[in-house]
Order: C-alpha cells, then structure tokens, then sequence
C-alpha cells in the first residue's frame, strides 16, 4: 500500500476510510481530519494509520446529522465519554422532532392532493346562541396553538385547590384572544363550565360568561379537517356581513374523553358582534 515515513498517501486513506478526498480537504479546513503531514512545495496530504478510527467515527457522525463543527468538537472530545453521549442523546431527540415535521409534511401534501383535487366538503353554519355561563378559566401566552394541552394541564390541580365543582355534561373550550392568526406567542384561555361561583386560586379565574351568540360550524374528527370548517365560516360571515369576535372552540369530545381524534367533536365559533 502507499505510504512515506509510515503515514498513509490521501489516496489510500480516502480508499480505507470512505471518505473522498474533497471531503478530507474539507475536514481538514474545518479542523476534522487534519493531515499528519504536509508536503511544503506540493500541498500532498499524509496521515497516519491511528486517524482511520476517526475517520469512521467522523463517517458515523455525518450520517447520524451532526454538523461538521458538531463532528470537530465530538472527535476531540472522545476522552469524555459522558460529554459526547449526552450530545448523541440531544441529536436523537433533535431527529425525532425532525421526523415528526417530516410527517406533518406528508400529511399537508396529501390534503395539498385532495384541496387541487377539488374535493373540500363544506360545513353547515348555524347561529347559535350560548346561555350565561360560570367558568373556571385559565389564561396564558403560549409558544403556539399546539401548546394549549399545557393549560388543561395545569388547570385539573387548580380546579381541585379552588373547590371548583364541574357543571353537569359540562361545556369545555378555547378562546383565541389574539385578533389575528400569530405563528407563535400566542394569547389562549382554557375554560371549564361548573356549577357556581368559588373563590379561585390564582392563576385560575372564575367569571361569569354572558350569553353570546356565535356563528357555529362542527368539526368531527382530528383538526387535518379545520381548513374546510374555516371556509365554511368564513362563506357564512361574509353572506351575512357579521361582525365577529375573537374565536372560540366548544369541545363536545376532546381527548379527556377518547384518546381517538376520530372520535373528536368541535364546535368552532365565530361570536357576532351586534351594532
């Protein structure tokens, strides 16, 4: 095999590392793979032997998502073991949350599919007028509208603490404070409807909701259908020429009782606003 001074040409440790020799200049650049030796007038790189280890080790990195200044620093850091366990650890939970977003993607293309294949099923629109109710209601900024199961989260506990009796077959929702759709930041209160007023223990309220009447459209199922449920609103305001308040859902079927999202019922509402 080729060699000087028993280093191993570029060549040969390109062969026996799987690494092209573009690729081992560009490590090299980034402080990777240097050369054991340099020759001054033709640039040739040498290495030893001992580097194919991390070599093949910079390999499993590259394929695992590791950035090259990621594979810089682990390979340095092979003398702590803890260190770069905890970084493969953080990489696995970073390739889990990417392939959930690769999921979510497929599912948009599929119903990118169904909206050009023309096959979007309008909702019935009615008005409906919700009777004044007291609510335990729990109110914050969250990171974004997928976060309002922390909410429900932190809300049981308060209801218990505050003596807060639920109504019978009682309404639970969602309100939309901000007045616009934010892709994060956004303002959510969770609600629960119970038998009366209680004194609430802080962060969780207690109000009475007046009687509100509301543009109400029903979603069955999980929220891959709201597009079509927001069309349908949005066709039944514009007809009618409403004015209308911050959002608000009604679950009648939520994952509190079935963890099925085929079993979901929503109610979406748009409150009127009356002059």
């Amino acid at each position: 095999m080729d060699h000087d001074a028993g280093l191993l040409r570029i060549g040969a440790f390109s062969t026996l590392s799987r690494i092209s020799v573009r690729m081992l200049r560009y490590y090299q650049e980034h402080g990777v793979l240097v050369p054991a030796a340099v020759d001054p007038c033709s640039g040739y790189r040498w290495y030893r032997a001992e580097q194919l280890t991390d070599a093949h080790l910079a390999v499993l990195l590259r394929d695992a998502g590791f950035t090259v200044e990621a594979i810089a620093r682990l390979l340095t850091s092979t003398g702590d073991p803890a260190g770069v366990e905890a970084a493969v650890t953080a990489q696995r939970a970073e390739l889990a949350r990417r392939g959930e977003d690769l999921r979510a993607q497929q599912s948009a293309l599929d119903r990118v599919s169904t909206a050009l294949g023309g096959r979007t099923t309008m909702h019935d629109v009615t008005l409906t007028t919700f009777p004044a109710t007291t609510v335990a209601a729990l109110r914050r900024i969250l990171p974004g509208y997928a976060d309002e199961g922390l909410l429900w989260q932190e809300m049981t506990p308060l209801l218990g603490a505050s003596g807060a009796v639920p109504a019978p077959e009682a309404l639970a929702g969602a309100t939309f404070h901000d007045p616009d759709h934010r892709e994060s930041d956004v303002d959510v209160e969770v609600w629960l409807q119970v038998t009366g007023p209680f004194e609430a223990v802080a962060p969780l309220t207690c109000r009475t909701e007046p009687q509100r009447e509301a543009a109400v459209a029903r979603l069955t199922g999980d929220y891959t259908g709201i597009p079509a449920v927001m069309a349908s609103l949005g066709a039944f305001v514009a007809a009618h020429r409403l004015e209308t308040g911050p959002m608000f859902n009604v679950y009648r079927v939520g994952p509190g009782q079935s963890p099925d999202p085929a079993d979901w019922v929503t109610d979406v509402c748009l409150p009127v606003v009356r002059s």
